[in-house]
């Protein structure tokens, strides 16, 4: 199956299912509303905080699923209507600490420039070839070696990302990603106060802090381990191929039925970048009926974690290598 067949094939699976969309949005909110409903009555009847803890924990994989869902709004592909989309996604951005159009746009930009060596910079995991970080500075080596340590990585800089970083609109900014900004800042201070007034800032604090945490490594494990795996393709502007781009530079990542559940399928990450219009909910089906598709290498859910020590691209062997592989190609100066 050549490349025109192949996207041919994709075609169907980019029209959005409005029931389907409606009946995942309504039973994934009902279950979010529930368990923050259910954490507020116990605070109030001053239950156990392990059991809130806990509690909020377990609604992690709900708030990844509410992101899933924001995230096909960006895309304009979980209903035929832009408007829809667009309505649905700023109302979703306030319950997960993101701004529609700011994150739209930076997303956007993954989605067009993934994999160019040139175009590196907004929307993705900072990666250096060996090359420039053997001709780094010091500053820039610790400042890469820290931002590349996993324990930074997955359990500072997510929670980071999502309540700093995301109050401020990125970079290359326009008016409409700065109004974005501004009502999504404003609807979760009154969203805030809200439950501040209910609960006092001690439960707002222990209902919101282990859910958003725990939410946030999740997806920024899922993302990291999306792009930044070993045969990963990577390549220079001139000789970019965005197909490529989709087949060998976004990873096939499987995950037990569950996690494909509040993830939204997004492991089929090879086909998702082929055709960002799919919505999630035919991700699977999409890979199930196209062979070609399954001709990329799966990665597995527990060998993934490895991924996590690959830290510079190799440009003469195409490889992902760690920084002690690395230093036996070209050693650090």
């Amino acid at each position: 199956m050549n490349k025109t067949e192949l996207y041919t094939a994709l075609r169907p699976y980019t029209l959005p299912d409005t029931k389907k969309s409606v009946i995942q949005t309504c039973s994934t909110l009902t279950l979010y509303l529930s368990s923050l409903t259910l954490m507020v009555l116990l605070l109030k009847l001053q239950a156990s905080a392990w059991l809130v803890l806990i509690l909020s924990i377990l609604t992690a994989p709900v708030f990844i699923k509410i992101f899933i869902i924001f995230h096909d709004c960006c895309h304009t592909s979980y209903f035929k209507s832009r408007r829809a989309c667009s309505l649905l996604g700023t109302l979703l951005g306030v319950l997960i600490f993101t701004a529609y159009s700011d994150w739209q746009r930076t997303h956007g930009i993954h989605h067009n420039n993934v994999a160019n060596l040139e175009k590196r910079g907004v929307g993705d995991v900072w990666l250096m070839t060996i090359e420039e970080y053997s001709r780094a500075g010091l500053w820039k080596k610790i400042r890469y070696r820290l931002f590349r340590n996993p324990l930074v990585m997955l359990f500072i800089s997510p929670p980071f990302l999502f309540l700093i970083l995301n109050r401020f609109p990125s970079r290359g900014y326009g008016r409409k990603q700065l109004k974005s900004i501004l009502f999504t800042n404003l609807m979760i201070l009154l969203m805030v106060s809200g439950l501040v007034l209910a609960i006092g800032w001690k439960g707002l604090l222990l209902i919101l802090l282990p859910m958003i945490f725990t939410a946030s490594l999740l997806g920024v494990w899922l993302f990291y381990v999306q792009h930044q795996f070993r045969k990963v393709y990577w390549a220079h502007d001139e000789e970019w191929d965005r197909f490529r781009a989709a087949m060998e530079g976004c990873s096939f990542y499987t995950m037990p039925g569950f996690l494909r559940w509040c993830t939204g399928n997004i492991g089929y990450h090879h086909i998702h970048h082929l055709s960002p219009r799919i919505p999630n909910y035919w991700l699977k089906e999409c890979y199930d009926a196209i062979p070609e598709l399954q001709k990329v290498k799966p990665i597995p859910f527990i060998g993934g974690i490895r991924n996590l020590l690959l830290c510079l691209w190799d440009e003469q062997s195409g490889d992902l290598v760690s920084f002690r592989e690395a230093q036996k190609i070209i050693p650090d100066k």
